[in-house]
């Protein structure tokens, strides 16, 4: 096996003569010409690559997946694109991007020149008793020089010339070399160059919160926090990069919503109430796009739903909902681009940067109670709201109860992630994990109530299509309804058991210690 040695902490531009200035006249050293070549690191908006530990360049045509330690583990052909998607790639590499990105797409981080030097040192018989390759990296800027931003150097011991390995590494130690090579540490250096460090966006809220401060002083930071989510956003969801974009952008915006709702005994007034309606009117406005890109991210289940028979008609379907998209894409982009939108944001953030002179004379003093007493409040109203409407539902009960306690749940969730800083992190994970499951099973009998609705609604308004393909396209919705219909009845007689789970005696004993 071949002795290596590696550093990845080349800080500065290196001449390899000077490198191993250390070696004895014994010895020469033979520099091979340099290649020059440039590559592209990718990964989606959130960091999904790089949280599961991988890395995505691309040279050309060829995507390299690694490890952060550069251990090639897959490498594919791909497209030129800036912002491909799993589905633009085939074999393994569709596979492995698809369990990992999902709908996102891969976006450029930094462009690097590499500078590939490799060498050899020979003997005074000019035989090859170690070999090498030096990398030097520099960050492509738009309209600006290239900033060098280090590299690294690996050796190759040959078998029969172990001092001379030796000789070599040691010499490369003295001068401060660390042992051990990261590629993950060349794209911190390259980020950091650019003003940027790794997972500088997630969708996941966290905030620390100070238990002493004000409820005010908390609640404007967290307005200001989903403030700059929205606003990362925007860019993305005006190019229509994926459909993420407006997925997060319109949950920063629901969050919002709640937690001004929450407040509203301590902050009102006829300019809460205007603020309300125009976040109100922009979660309409992002709506229906939304609402299609729900369904079109669904198409190959609902395919999977239906028979040979029914897939042409479905095809149909789908066909109109991608050109319907086109339409409400044009009309969201045109209001996200309008000046009275980038006005409205400007004003909320005033609002929110000013919000202890929005209270109100009477509601000073619950102002200025501490965030974890409101906190406490506002957690244990929420929850026993849940499990009294809860322990209502029966057999019978109509779909908009389970309705109710759903947006009640979603309530609890947003408290929960607001203030989850300010109670103990073990039983706040438990908590939050007991919610869950009861969401995601109020959160699909609801989905499948509203997708039977609007395909029902398409279906009636088919009178006036080309007849042919109306009967095609109302033969294949009925299929999808009567098979979401039975989906729906098995979601829903799975309610009691997850109501249980989260009411459970040891649930209510870890609700109790927190509120």
């Amino acid at each position: 096996m071949k002795e290596t040695w590696s550093t990845s902490t080349l800080s500065e531009q290196i001449d390899l003569a000077v490198l191993l200035a250390g070696l004895s006249k014994h010895y020469a050293l033979l520099e091979d010409d340099a290649l020059v070549e440039t590559l592209c690191y990718l990964d989606t908006f959130d960091w999904r690559l790089y949280d599961k530990g991988l890395l995505c360049r691309r040279q050309g045509r060829s995507y390299v997946l690694t490890d952060f330690s550069g251990e090639y583990l897959l490498q594919a052909d791909g497209p030129t694109s800036d912002q491909p998607l799993f589905r633009d790639f085939e074999g393994a590499m569709n596979e492995k991007l698809a369990e990992v990105i999902g709908v996102r797409a891969l976006l450029p981080l930094v462009e690097i020149v590499r500078r590939r030097q490799s060498f050899q040192i020979v003997n005074h018989d000019q035989k090859r008793v170690l070999s090498g390759l030096l990398e030097q990296d520099h960050l492509m800027q738009e309209g600006g020089s290239p900033i060098p931003l280090g590299g690294s150097l690996r050796v190759e011991g040959v078998r029969g010339y172990s001092k001379i390995m030796a000789k070599v590494t040691a010499i490369l130690q003295r001068q401060g070399f660390e042992a051990g090579y990261s590629a993950e540490r060349g794209l911190r250096s390259a980020l950091a160059a650019m003003g940027r460090k790794p997972l500088d966006y997630c969708s996941q809220f966290s905030i620390r919160l100070d238990p002493t401060e004000t409820i005010v002083q908390a609640a404007q930071k967290i307005f200001l926090q989903l403030l700059a989510g929205m606003e990362r956003n925007i860019p993305g969801m005006i190019e229509d990069i994926d459909s993420e974009f407006l997925h997060d952008f319109r949950v920063a915006l629901r969050r919002t919503r709640s937690l001004l709702g929450s407040l509203k005994k301590t902050v009102s007034g006829a300019e809460v109430e205007s603020l309300q309606q125009e976040l109100q009117k922009i979660g309409l406005v992002t709506g229906p796009v939304r609402d299609l890109d729900v369904y079109l991210l669904e198409e190959s289940g609902y395919h999977a739903m239906l028979p040979e028979g029914l897939q042409e008609g479905l095809a149909v379907f789908f066909k109109g909902l991608r050109r319907q998209r086109v339409k409400e894409f044009r009309r969201l982009q045109k209001a996200l681009q309008a000046k009275t939108f980038h006005q409205f944001l400007l004003r909320w953030r005033r609002y929110v940067e000013d919000l202890e002179t929005s209270l109100l004379p009477s509601d000073l003093t619950t102002g200025h109670e501490t965030c974890k007493k409101v906190a406490v409040k506002a957690i244990r109203k929420r929850l026993r709201a849940i499990l009294k409407d809860g322990a209502l539902i029966g057999p019978q009960s109509p779909d908009a109860d389970l309705h109710s306690v759903r947006i009640q749940a979603k309530k609890l969730r947003y408290l929960l992630e607001f203030y989850r800083s300010l109670f103990p992190e073990p039983a706040m994970d438990s908590l939050v994990k007991s919610l869950k499951k009861l969401q995601d099973n109020l959160g699909s009998f609801n989905d499948l109530s509203v997708q039977q609705q609007m395909l029902a609604r398409y279906q009636n308004g088919l009178a006036d299509g080309e007849p042919k393909k109306a009967v095609l396209v109302a033969a294949a919705l009925g299929g999808l309804i009567t098979h979401l219909h039975e989906e729906q009845v098995n979601v829903r007689q799975k309610f009691d058991l997850a109501f249980a789970q989260f009411t459970t005696a040891e649930n209510r004993k870890l609700f109790h210690s927190l509120v």
